[in-house]
């Protein structure tokens, strides 16, 4: 445990002063990190009698226990405490987790909990059981509103996929509009799976783009594992239906410099987990200022391991396969830094 925090004393000193690079601190300004995780299979311990999807049960293909789910619960909690430095993370969202209970005993189990955190979390359709959710520091965001924006087809029918989350909030002296996604993955193929990103694509936008029409300034941040590049017909749909809002992209920065992406797959690195937001969190002296123009990418010496067959590093993930690897996740997690300015509209 000490070497833990002096490990995390470190971290917090390299961090910090990168929180609001050209920015004021004392008393003009407040500083929020915002930040986001595909978690890998978050799942707790226990049988879900309501559930078709059984392989992290006890007993299960994957043999998922007590044991292996706590120690997942504690890499959860070192990468959120890493990440957010002794500031700590404003926000904190996820994907591939299985419910609230994970959020609450992330909360109850470690030291997150003297923290005074909240939870926004709602079930998804999903085939799997997972889904998308947040917690988020009370004393720095307060939740307005939030829903869960499900995914229908074009005849109607409920897409079984994590809904997108969405959530308006007070933070700092603004009004925040945040979107949580992931999108649905690859598995079974580029080509089977693209219709399906590019029709959540279009409820996404369709949302953003009403969002903008009732806030003309609207402030907004769309965080997710998009599950294909910024190339992708998805995403380059979202950019272009998002000229109302003037969404962007933002550009990728690393913290340690030891990854080229969020997720290493049999092509190689690729950037599938993004930060987006809205022209008004880039204008310079604007109230609320995205720092840097940019989301950096937290790849911790902790979270990669040796590529033997490609050399290289890679996400060090819970399991390789059926088999049990003991790591943290096959995607790196991401933040951005937000200065908000101390005077109101």
């Amino acid at each position: 445990m000490k070497t833990f925090l002096a490990i995390l004393c470190l971290l917090g000193t390299f961090l910090l002063p990168g929180i609001a690079k050209g920015q004021t601190t004392g008393g003009r300004t407040k500083i929020l990190r915002f930040g986001f995780y595909n978690a890998e299979n978050y799942f707790d311990p226990y049988v879900d009698s309501s559930s078709s999807y059984h392989e992290f049960d006890p007993g299960g293909d994957r043999h998922w226990n007590a044991q292996r789910y706590a120690a997942k619960r504690q890499h959860v909690f070192k990468v959120i405490a890493a990440m957010g430095g002794w500031q700590g993370m404003d926000v904190m969202a996820f994907a591939e987790i299985e419910n609230r209970f994970v959020l609450d005993d992330l909360l109850k189990k470690t030291p997150l909990g003297k923290k005074n955190y909240g939870i926004v979390h709602f079930e998804s359709p999903d085939h799997r059981g997972i889904d998308v959710g947040l917690i988020y520091k009370k004393s720095t965001f307060s939740p307005l509103y939030s829903r869960a924006i499900r995914v229908y087809d074009s005849t109607g029918k409920l897409l079984k996929t994590r809904d997108i989350l969405y959530v308006k909030a007070r933070a700092g002296d603004d009004t925040i509009h945040l979107f949580i996604n992931h999108w649905p993955s690859r598995y079974g193929g580029l080509m089977a799976t693209v219709s399906k990103r590019l029709l959540v694509s279009r409820f996404l936008s369709r949302v953003v783009d009403s969002v903008c029409v009732h806030h003309k300034n609207a402030r907004i941040l769309i965080f997710g594992d998009f599950n294909e590049p910024l190339s992708g017909k998805g995403l380059q749909y979202l950019l272009r239906a998002g000229k109302r809002c003037g969404l962007s992209a933002l550009q990728a920065h690393w913290d340690y410099g030891q990854a080229k992406g969020t997720i290493r797959g049999k092509e190689g690195w690729a950037i599938f987990d993004r930060v987006f937001c809205s022209k008004n969190f880039l204008l310079a002296g604007g109230q609320a200022v995205v720092d840097d123009k940019s989301f950096h990418i937290f790849d911790a010496p902790f979270l990669l391991e040796n590529d033997n067959k490609k050399l290289g590093l890679k996400p060090y993930r819970t399991y390789a396969g059926y088999a049990y690897h003991g790591g943290f996740s096959d995607h790196l997690p991401v933040y951005v830094n937000v200065v908000f300015n101390e005077t109101g509209e």
